[in-house]
């Protein structure tokens, strides 16, 4: 679940980069919901990304246009490219129009009033981002930052602490815009995240920068997690070919969208 978070975190932070920069090293502390802790570096460079988020990482390249979701834990990881990205698109249009979806969209419409407001409502509110400065700033990593409530309904509710002051390579930038467009393409016809996706990108327009801290508090069934990130350390600089290299001992698998596109067949 953390390398989808990642992954659909470049669809909003394609609208909130600035630069330019030579390469960044970005490291983070973790506090996770049981209390511990954890350093992650991440790096940024002209023609690669490499992403943390404690056992998931995603490394972009942009020359290849691959994206590369590692498992720490498992000591796995598998790569995406734009072409599955596009399969993956052309996979989901076909199954929203197909009989069975359409059977299902019918049954939908032919529940009582009641019934078809309470699921709008709640599927609603379960896609719905919504983006508000909540006042206030801070010095972060040497940064200074302002604060913002990012919210998707009921579900959860993230405090961020954002900077204007840190640039990035240009490049990079374009490297999580053509990834975004793709992901975006892919998500189109998912149903209610895929129709709200234009408009939850919007709202994070709102918030340019880079979050330098970031609580999020996520209830799901009646249980509730809390998670938060802030950025230690921040140094400028060239980065090695090798900090975008998959570790040793690491295996290969399948992507997920693969074997998705394999039972589909």
């Amino acid at each position: 679940m953390k390398a989808i978070a990642i992954s659909i975190a470049i669809i909003f932070l394609a609208a909130t980069f600035c630069g330019a920069a030579q390469g960044l090293t970005i490291v983070s502390k973790m506090t996770r919901d049981d209390g511990t802790t954890a350093t992650t570096t991440s790096y940024v460079s002209e023609d690669h990304v490499r992403w943390s988020a404690g056992d998931a990482e995603v490394i972009i390249e942009g020359k290849s246009g691959t994206m590369t979701t590692l498992d720490s834990k498992k000591k796995t990881y598998f790569v995406t490219t734009q072409k599955d990205f596009e399969a993956m698109a052309a996979k989901v249009k076909e199954r929203m129009n197909s009989p069975e979806m359409k059977r299902a969209q019918e049954a939908i419409k032919n529940l009582p009033p009641e019934q078809q407001a309470k699921m709008k409502s709640m599927m609603g509110s379960m896609f719905t981002v919504n983006v508000e400065k909540a006042g206030g700033s801070r010095t972060i990593a040497g940064y200074k930052c302002d604060n913002w409530i990012v919210s998707m309904g009921q579900m959860s509710r993230t405090e961020e602490c954002v900077t204007n002051e840190l640039k990035f390579p240009p490049q990079a930038w374009e490297m999580y815009r053509s990834f975004a467009n793709s992901m975006k393409s892919m998500m189109g016809g998912m149903g209610p995240m895929g129709a709200n996706m234009d408009a939850m990108q919007e709202q994070f327009k709102k918030m340019k920068g880079f979050p330098l801290a970031s609580k999020t508090t996520t209830s799901i069934m009646g249980r509730t997690t809390v998670s938060s990130n802030e950025v230690t350390d921040i140094k400028g600089g060239a980065i090695p070919a090798t900090a975008f290299d998959v570790p040793a001992g690491y295996t290969r698998v399948d992507s997920p969208m693969a074997k998705a596109m394999a039972r589909g067949k």
